[in-house]
């Protein structure tokens, strides 16, 4: 997830806007709380689940920094 919080920080985001992000993708609602680790855990854990391949991780990314990208523009 470091390669995600990365990414988001290099395009003027940070990690809510990964949580919601991962949120969005598993069609979830963002937990309430923040940063608080039992709901992040969740999170990433779904998340790494759907997508286990290393491929389809790495679609995912793409199109995380297509959206961070429009979102500037």
């Amino acid at each position: 997830m470091g390669k995600f919080i990365y990414t988001a920080c290099q395009h003027g985001g940070d990690t809510s806007d990964v949580y919601k992000w991962m949120a969005d993708d598993l069609g979830v609602a963002l937990p309430s709380g923040g940063d608080r680790l039992p709901e992040r855990e969740l999170l990433y854990t779904a998340f790494l689940a759907k997508h286990d391949s290393d491929d389809e991780f790495q679609a995912n990314h793409e199109r995380f920094v297509h959206a961070l990208k429009c979102r500037k523009a």
